[in-house]
C-alpha cells in the first residue's frame, strides 16, 4: 500500500509492542517443526515475523509497500520476500503450512479481500492454518489517520468471513478480540 510508503520510518518505530505476539506464538507452536509460513503484509518483520523464525519456522513474506520490504529485508536478510497485493501475487499452490495476514485485509475493499483469500487458500496445504485479524461488523470507513496519513478500512461481520472462507475451502475456527481491539480470526483449510 502506498500509504504504508509514506509513514515507514514512523510504523517502524511505532511497531515495537506485543501485539499480535501470544497469537502468532500459539501459532507458530502448532506447526511442524520447519514449517513454511505465508506472512502476508509482513511490514518490517518486528515483532511477528521474528516470533515465527524464532520458532524455527521458514517465512516467506508478502507485502505491497516498498518502503517496509526494504526494512523487513534489513530487518532478516535471508528471509525471502515479494512486494506485490496479495490478491493478485502469485503463489504456489499447496505450498505452505500455516498464513498470517496481520493487520493487512482490513485495508483491502471486500472484493479484494475476497481475491486475497482465495489466493492464500490456494496457496496452504490442506490442513494448514490461517491467522488473520479485521473488523466484526460489515462496512467501510474512515479511521483514525496514521501519522497525518489517512486509511480506509474495509470488514466484514464474523458471519461474513465464515461464509468468505467456507467459499475457498477455509473453517473458521474460533475468533477473540486482543487487548489491540484486533479482532482476531483462527481459521483452517478443509480437506
Amino acid at each position: 500500500m502506498h500509504e504504508y510508503d509514506l509513514i515507514a520510518d514512523w510504523y517502524a518505530a511505532q511497531r515495537t509492542g506485543h501485539i499480535g505476539v501470544p497469537e502468532v506464538t500459539a501459532l507458530a507452536a502448532s506447526l511442524p517443526a520447519g514449517a513454511m509460513v505465508l506472512d502476508v503484509g509482513c511490514g518490517t518483520g518486528l515483532p511477528l515475523t521474528r516470533v515465527l523464525l524464532e520458532h524455527g519456522c521458514h517465512v516467506m513474506g508478502v507485502d505491497s509497500s516498498r518502503e517496509l520490504l526494504a526494512r523487513f529485508q534489513a530487518n532478516f536478510p535471508h528471509v525471502p520476500v515479494v512486494c506485490a497485493p496479495i490478491q493478485s501475487c502469485e503463489l504456489q499452490a499447496g505450498s505452505f503450512d500455516a498464513a498470517m495476514a496481520w493487520g493487512v485485509l482490513f485495508h483491502l475493499r471486500h472484493e479484494e479481500q475476497e481475491q486475497a483469500i482465495a489466493n492464500i487458500a490456494r496457496a496452504l496445504k490442506p490442513g494448514a492454518a490461517f491467522l488473520f485479524t479485521s473488523g466484526d461488523a460489515h462496512g467501510s470507513s474512515d479511521g483514525a489517520p496514521m501519522n497525518g496519513v489517512p486509511f480506509r478500512y474495509h470488514s466484514y461481520s464474523i458471519a461474513g468471513y465464515r461464509d468468505l472462507l467456507r467459499a475457498h475451502g477455509l473453517t473458521l475456527e474460533s475468533t477473540h478480540t486482543d487487548p489491540g481491539g484486533n479482532v482476531c480470526f483462527q481459521s483452517r483449510k478443509t480437506g
